[in-house]
This record gives structure tokens, sequence and C-alpha cells, in this order.
């Protein structure tokens, strides 16, 4: 496919930015998140957690890995929303 006029324009350029500045908020926002689950594991005495609560909170980090690396494609791709 060849690229038109305005891929290349300043608009493009500041589209990128922004995703550039989404992607980052986003991934500062997950660390926090698995900070959190971290300190959560870390001051709990896991004999008292169930194992469904094990599982979700399983699920929940493999979501945001998920979430990460999907983040990562699209912005490889150029699009990030």
């Amino acid at each position: 496919m060849a690229a038109d006029a305005t891929s290349f324009g300043i608009e493009s350029m500041r589209s990128q930015s922004y995703s550039v500045g989404i992607f980052a908020f986003m991934m500062i926002a997950m660390v926090v998140f698995v900070g959190v689950i971290g300190l959560f594991f870390r001051h709990t005495d896991m004999s008292n957690i169930r194992t469904g609560e094990k599982a979700l909170i399983a699920m929940i980090v493999l979501g945001v890995i998920v979430a990460a690396i999907f983040a990562a494609v699209q912005l490889l791709d150029g699009y990030l929303i």
C-alpha cells in the first residue's frame, strides 16, 4: 500500500506523540496496579486465601500482561486509542 501525503503530516506525528504518552501513562498505571496486588499478597497470610481467590488474582495479573502486550502491538502499528 502506498502512503498518502497526510500520513507524513504534522497531525499524524502529533497523533503518534499522543499515543506514546497514552502508552506511557497506561504502563505506569499497570505497574501501580500490579504493585498494589503485590503489597496485598505480601501482607496477607496465604493460608487464609481460597483457591478461587488465588485464581482470580492470577487472571487479573494475566489480563494486565495481555493488555500491555496488546497496547504495545497497537503502538507499533501506529494506533493507540
